[in-house]
C-alpha cells in the first residue's frame, strides 16, 4: 500500500489524473523514489538511455536541446529552450515509451525541485496494475507534440519573415548599388563635361589673346612698313643706311608673317622653345592643310 504522503503526491500528478484512490492503493511505496535537485542541476541528459519517468512534486524544470556549434571556432555547442514543466507535471515519458535516446536535457529551473522518480521496470509494473494511466500519458504526449509543432511552426514563420526581410534588404542593396553605379556614370559624364567646358574656356581665352595681339601690333607694323617703303622711294644712296633698312625690312616682314598667325584661322600646338620652356606654336591652317 501507499503511504498517505505518496498517495497525496500521486493524486495531484497529471500521470494519475482521474485515477481513483482505490486503484492507487494497489501500488506500493517501493515503486517510487523521492529525489531533490538544486537550481541548474542536470536531471535528464540528452542522448542518454531512458531510465524512467520523473513526476514533479515541487518547483519547475526547463527542457533544453543541444544543437550544433554556430561556428567551428565556438567553444561549445548551443542549447535551445524547448519547454518548461512545473509542479504536478511529469517529464521523460517520450523516450520511455518509444525506447529511444533522450531527446533533450532537463535542468532544475527553480531554486529547489522535488521529484518522484519511477524507473523503467517499476513504470511498467504500474502500467500493468493501473492501465488507465495510458490515457493520461497519451494525452500529455499529444499535447506536448502539438506544442512542439506549434513552436516549430512559429520558429519557421519567424525565420521565413527573417528570410523575407533579408531578401528585401538584398533587393534594396542591389537597387542601391545600381543607383550608385548610375550616379558614378553620371558623375564621370559631368566631370567630362566640366573638362570640355574648361578646355573651351581656355581655347576662347587664347583666341581672345591672339586677336588682341593681332590688333595691337598690326597698326605698328604697317606704320613701320610704310616708313621703310618711303625711305626706299626717297632714293637715298648711303650703302650703310640701305643695308640697315634692308635688315629692318626683313625683321618687319618676319614679324608681320608671325603676327598674321595670331588670328582665328590659326591652329595651335604645344611645343618647347630653345630654353626648354613650354610654349604655344601657331600655324596657318591653310598652309598646314
Amino acid at each position: 500500500m501507499l503511504s498517505e504522503k505518496i498517495l497525496e503526491y500521486l493524486g495531484r500528478n497529471l500521470l494519475f489524473e482521474k485515477i481513483g484512490t482505490d486503484e492507487l492503493q494497489k501500488l506500493d511505496d517501493s515503486l517510487f523514489e523521492l529525489r531533490e535537485y538544486n537550481k541548474d542541476d542536470l536531471i535528464i541528459e540528452q542522448n542518454a538511455d531512458p531510465d524512467g519517468i520523473y513526476l514533479i512534486l515541487k518547483g519547475s524544470v526547463v527542457i533544453k536541446k543541444t544543437t550544433m556549434k554556430d561556428r567551428s571556432d565556438d567553444n561549445a555547442n548551443k542549447e535551445v529552450i524547448l519547454n518548461y514543466c512545473s509542479k504536478n507535471e511529469f517529464v521523460g515519458e517520450l523516450a520511455l515509451v518509444s525506447n529511444k535516446k533522450r531527446a533533450a536535457n532537463v535542468y532544475c529551473f527553480s531554486s529547489v525541485c522535488r521529484i518522484i522518480f519511477v524507473n523503467t521496470e517499476n513504470f511498467y509494473k504500474i502500467y500493468e496494475i493501473i492501465p488507465g494511466i495510458q490515457k493520461n500519458l497519451g494525452k500529455t504526449i499529444a499535447e506536448r507534440l502539438g506544442e512542439t509543432s506549434i513552436r516549430a511552426a512559429n520558429e519557421s514563420s519567424k525565420y521565413k519573415k527573417l528570410y523575407e526581410l533579408q531578401l528585401e534588404n538584398s533587393m534594396r542593396t542591389t537597387e542601391l548599388l545600381k543607383s550608385q553605379k548610375d550616379f558614378e556614370k553620371k558623375n564621370l559624364e559631368l566631370l567630362k563635361s566640366q573638362k570640355e567646358i574648361r578646355r573651351a574656356a581656355i581655347v576662347e581665352t587664347i583666341i581672345t589673346m591672339i586677336n588682341t595681339v593681332h590688333h595691337d601690333f598690326e597698326k605698328s607694323i604697317k606704320t613701320a612698313k610704310d616708313i621703310i617703303l618711303s625711305t626706299e622711294n626717297a632714293g637715298i644712296k648711303d650703302d650703310i643706311l640701305t643695308k640697315k633698312i634692308a635688315e629692318l625690312k626683313e625683321i618687319i616682314l618676319s614679324m608681320d608673317t608671325k603676327i598674321s598667325l595670331y588670328c582665328d584661322s590659326a591652329s595651335l600646338e604645344f611645343g618647347h622653345n630653345s630654353e626648354g620652356k613650354k610654349i604655344i606654336i601657331f600655324k596657318d591652317k591653310t598652309s598646314h592643310n
